[in-house]
């Protein structure tokens, strides 16, 4: 966070940083109890905080993550909880449930719920455009955070940013289907027992390598390269957002009243821990029906 928004090659490793500095390494994840969820339909809630309401859409399509923020908010876990991470011109933060009445001195974004979340990542319908609603994570494209969540604020975007966005994106793809392949078998097997070797069995090394590159092209073939919608494109670049974490985070509702609000809070002054200096409450979290205009 130290370095500009720009450099957008670090963004997405260093993002939430603050949540994974917890002790997450054996966090369960969550069994999801579908009963309880309601079958193709959007809800709708409202956060009271300090600064004001904010009026929020949770998407149909995203039911875990629907679910499990809407259990959440009715056990009155974010009530009274501070923001406690704010970045200008990126994301504002919150879910420690440890900051409930902290003090300015108590380190604040290493507590967390004892599970995980399933992704439900749909970059293709759902980006981190300016004022969407995203669960933070331990590790990154598979899990969620139980309870840490973000608001994206972020800036606007050149059409060579959102270039650049996508090709990092597909590259990382294109990492997970080549380490996916390696750690099968056979592969897996020969490369651990000629790297006891390497300098002897270097050349059979580099064959099986190459074999790996050839299935990883192959697997490649048959998918599609992720790129941005011209709807996408120009939302990024009219009101912007964070396009460079799209395909690392489940982005799961948006801010449809009182972005006012979001940005109040965005431009609170903050300590070198972007660390709100007077705390951001939020004093309750509801839900309501769907506003009429919806």
């Amino acid at each position: 966070m130290k370095k500009s928004l720009l450099l957008t090659g670090i963004v997405c490793s260093i993002m939430l940083c603050a949540c994974q500095n917890t002790q997450k390494g054996n966090a369960q994840t969550e069994t999801i109890d579908t009963d309880t969820i309601i079958v193709d339909a959007d809800q709708y809630l409202v956060m009271e905080t300090s600064e004001g309401n904010i009026t929020l859409k949770l998407y149909r399509e995203t039911p875990l993550h629907r679910h499990n923020f809407v259990k959440l908010a009715r056990k009155g876990y974010y009530d009274n909880q501070q923001f406690y991470r704010i970045q200008n011109n990126f994301t504002v933060q919150a879910g420690d449930p440890k900051s409930k009445g902290a003090a300015r001195e108590t380190p604040l974004g290493e507590n967390d719920l004892d599970y995980t979340i399933p992704e439900e990542i749909q970059p293709d319908k759902f980006i981190h455009k300016r004022g969407a609603l995203a669960m933070a994570s331990y590790y990154q494209m598979e899990k969620s955070s139980g309870g840490h969540f973000y608001f994206v604020t972020g800036f606007k975007y050149s059409d060579t940013q959102l270039y650049n966005a996508e090709n990092k994106y597909n590259k990382k793809l294109r990492e997970q289907v080549f380490d996916s392949i390696t750690n099968s078998s056979p592969y897996v097997e020969q490369l651990r027992e000629y790297t006891k070797d390497s300098k002897r069995y270097m050349p059979k090394i580099r064959e099986i390598k190459k074999q790996i590159v050839a299935a990883t092209d192959k697997v490649m073939a048959t998918r599609q390269q992720f790129h941005y919608t011209p709807e996408q494109k120009q939302s990024y670049k009219t009101t912007g957002g964070a396009a460079d974490l799209d395909g690392y985070y489940t982005v799961f509702g948006e801010v449809i009243e009182g972005m006012d609000v979001v940005t109040k809070i965005e431009k609170r002054a903050v300590n070198s821990k972007l660390r709100p200096i007077e705390p951001v409450i939020i004093k309750k979290v509801r839900e309501i029906s769907a506003p009429t205009e919806q």
